[in-house]
């Protein structure tokens, strides 16, 4: 059923996670309602105060389509594997839940010069912008020295594509199963070919997903391929 989803999208041209589309909703509303807020107090706008208050009630409904393509992503594109931006990320989203419920039912029919308003609005604004933080460490990862130019195209798709599931040429679902090393890193067409259909060692269908030629073309394979062997090594030939 989730594939399924994800496979549609893809024939209609959208090869890309849901989750983004929606995070940046929930993330603005926060940082408005609590600029808002401040405004409205420091300059007893108390028009402001209820723009602010719009922000939190709309954030709050916005999160729930936002943590269910959150996880619908999590599902397709890592496996349900639990790297540490994830773990942060399961564990602030219920947090924030929480926050902004409570920030709605305080905030009705009072201004910003409640401190009890101003503070849930503060907690919400910390949050998100942790959430934020960890969101940008999946997509980009740590970022290390400074990259040739012939293999910056392929560290923004190692960045956006593997990082998570492979940090430093490992393996966070299958840490007997390293990518660096890997065999299929032997031949750039062995590559594109496992990206293609990726299998077990003893053939069986393993939990990465398959990057078809819409999400990753074969150019796009090849720059990822340099990336990897170059950072992190050829494998070892026996």
């Amino acid at each position: 059923m989730l594939d399924s989803i994800y496979e549609f999208l893809a024939r209609l041209g959208y090869a890309h996670p849901i989750h983004p589309t929606e995070v940046h909703m929930p993330i603005g509303l926060v940082v408005g309602a609590f600029i808002f807020a401040w405004i409205a107090l420091l300059f007893q706008r108390p028009k402001l105060a209820q723009t602010a208050y719009h922000c939190i009630v709309l954030a709050f409904i916005w999160l729930f389509p936002t943590v269910l393509f959150g996880v619908m992503d999590w599902q397709h594109y890592y496996a349900g594997a639990m790297p540490f931006p994830i773990k942060i990320k399961l564990i602030l989203a219920p947090v924030l839940l929480v926050l902004l419920a409570g920030a709605v039912l305080l905030g009705r029919g009072r201004g910003a010069e409640s401190k009890a308003v101003l503070t849930s609005y503060g907690l919400c604004f910390l949050v998100v912008v942790v959430l934020g933080y960890f969101g940008g460490q999946l997509v980009y990862g740590i970022q290390g020295p400074s990259l040739p130019d012939e293999l910056k195209a392929g560290a923004r798709l190692f960045s956006a594509h593997c990082s998570s599931c492979h940090p430093q040429g490992g393996n966070v679902i299958n840490p007997d199963l390293p990518l660096k090393g890997s065999p299929q890193l032997v031949d750039p067409n062995v590559f594109v070919a496992f990206i293609r259909n990726p299998k077990m060692p003893d053939g069986s269908a393993g939990s990465m997903p398959a990057f078809p030629s819409a999400q990753i073309s074969d150019r796009e394979a090849e720059s990822l391929y340099e990336y990897i062997v170059q950072t992190m090594g050829y494998p070892t030939r026996k």
